[in-house]
């Protein structure tokens, strides 16, 4: 009795706390459609703090950005919304749309097609979805295989067997996908620079040689930190040192 009652007062606690998300997405979406950017922001940023995300609130929130003209913050959220939801056409492109207002023009090395075309097809199906894929096709090959272990057919032999082995290549491939996914929507190591000019370093110094400057809406990967320091590397592959304060992490 005691765990049902805790039970039912979790159910309460969060159907409760999701009809307040809700009602502040709304009361967002409302702010939006009335020039109240701000207050829209705001809302958008309430959902998060409780924990909650998607990539359409992090869309909403880019568009609200991107209204009153914080570029940065724009470009920061919609490659949010874009790692959780890498093929959406509407959020690729306001991203684009975002980054011709970006003062660096940083030519981006080029990515080997094979690469290219491998991310794109494991975005189109969510990580739970090939999970499930790979573990029914391992499952069905495990079930084939019994089949050719206890039938005396040749044929079903043969067939059972081809059959086996093409749903475990399908079962390696699915769960590499899946792995693949979750690495492209988690993988949070990517920064926007939010200050308007900023000098990447050649060492996490204040005093050392300035490399380069970048400017506002920049995206870099992140691949170390030092105290208050990332070492970065921007898209054409030059690398450098930049303070924790000038970025936003994506």
């Amino acid at each position: 009795m005691k765990y049902l009652l805790v039970n039912i007062l979790l159910i309460i606690g969060l159907q409760s706390f999701s009809q307040n998300n809700q009602a502040l997405a709304d009361s967002a979406d409302i702010y939006f459609t009335n020039a109240q950017y701000q207050k829209s922001i705001d809302a958008y940023q309430k959902i998060l703090k409780s924990g909650q995300e998607s990539a359409a609130l992090y869309y909403n929130l880019g568009n609200a950005y991107y209204k009153i003209k914080n570029i940065p913050l724009a470009i920061t959220n919609y490659e949010r919304a874009k790692r959780l939801s890498p093929n959406d056409e509407d959020i690729n492109f306001n991203l684009r749309m975002a980054k011709t207002q970006t003062v660096d023009k940083v030519k981006t090395l080029p990515v080997f097609f094979l690469n290219d075309w491998y991310n794109s097809l494991t975005g189109k199906m969510s990580t739970n979805l090939w999970a499930y894929i790979s573990v029914f096709a391992f499952l069905s090959s495990l079930s084939l295989l019994l089949f050719y272990f206890f039938s005396k057919s040749v044929q079903i032999k043969k067939f059972t067997f081809i059959t086996a082995a093409f749903l475990l290549m399908m079962s390696l491939v699915s769960m590499a996908s899946s792995y693949n996914q979750k690495k492209l929507n988690y993988d949070r190591g990517f920064a926007i620079i939010t200050n308007p000019s900023v000098n990447i370093k050649s060492s996490p110094d204040e005093n050392s040689t300035s490399l380069f400057i970048l400017h506002s809406g920049a995206k870099l990967q992140v691949l170390d930190q030092i105290q208050n320091w990332y070492k970065v590397k921007i898209e054409n592959g030059e690398t450098g040192w930049i303070k924790l304060e000038d970025v936003e992490m994506v």
